[in-house]
């Protein structure tokens, strides 16, 4: 966060604010990101990027990450990354149906979640986004597994959602019997994320995007919009929650 000066209603004063920066992830010898994000956690978002694009499947395809300020290197087992369209992180949906077609993405768990937990554990990040309340210019994602509550922000849900899986990733967690909760829309290519690692329930408290709900339908994948107060709308896959 960096504090400004700021006029309200006519009085000076100063404000917290986000910050962000540019990060270029070269894959293999071929730039394929430039992530925009806030500061930290910068191995995390690249590897968890990599993962949700479908560019790795696991930590032991990554052979090297070198990682300067500006930029992240990494050679894995894949080879050159011929097949990977140069990323600039959005809000666009575009391609998802395409590749999931074509990888044929199907995710397999056994998860049941109380309803109950899902809305407690809501206003728990809510509460616990301390970014968000000193400058309101983040969004707040939060990978449930086992006693594991780490909350993350970042000015980019997309960002923020890659930074929580390349971390679960690095601390070998149960990605079947977890799921993901967080305060942006989600739109296909969020979902994609969550299926190609085998997460199987994403709960927000903003609107989905008809893209997201045809992507969780296709790829089974329970998806969770408007949790707030003590309602929500289960869009796919109800049975896993109780």
């Amino acid at each position: 966060m960096k504090r400004v000066r700021v006029w309200k209603n006519g009085v000076e004063t100063t404000a917290l604010v986000a910050e962000e920066k540019e990060l270029s992830v070269n894959l293999n010898g071929r730039t394929v990101a430039e992530l925009l994000m806030s500061p930290g956690l910068e191995k995390e978002a690249v590897i968890g990027f990599l993962a949700g694009e479908g560019l790795i499947k696991c930590m032991d395809d990554i052979l090297e990450i070198e990682m300067t300020d500006a930029e992240a290197r990494v050679r894995t087992r894949t080879g050159p990354a011929t097949g990977c369209r140069r990323y600039l992180s959005s809000d666009c949906a575009g391609g998802w149906r395409t590749r999931t077609a074509e990888e044929g993405v199907k995710v397999e768990s056994s998860l049941r979640v109380e309803a109950g937990e899902l809305v407690e554990n809501m206003k728990r990040l809510h509460r616990g986004s301390r970014v968000w309340r000193e400058t309101g210019g983040v969004h707040s994602t939060v990978h449930v597994w086992g006693r594991d509550f780490t909350i993350i922000e970042d000015v980019s849900r997309h960002v923020a959602l890659d930074k929580a899986i390349g971390r679960g990733m690095m601390a070998g967690a149960d990605f079947p019997n977890s799921y993901i909760l967080t305060t942006g829309r989600l739109p296909g290519d969020m979902v994609i994320k969550l299926a190609r690692v085998g997460i199987p329930l994403v709960a927000s408290r903003a609107a989905p995007v008809y893209s997201g709900i045809q992507c969780a339908l296709e790829t089974g994948v329970t998806l969770v919009g408007f949790l707030r107060g003590e309602r929500m709308n289960i869009y796919t896959f109800p049975d896993r929650i109780t």
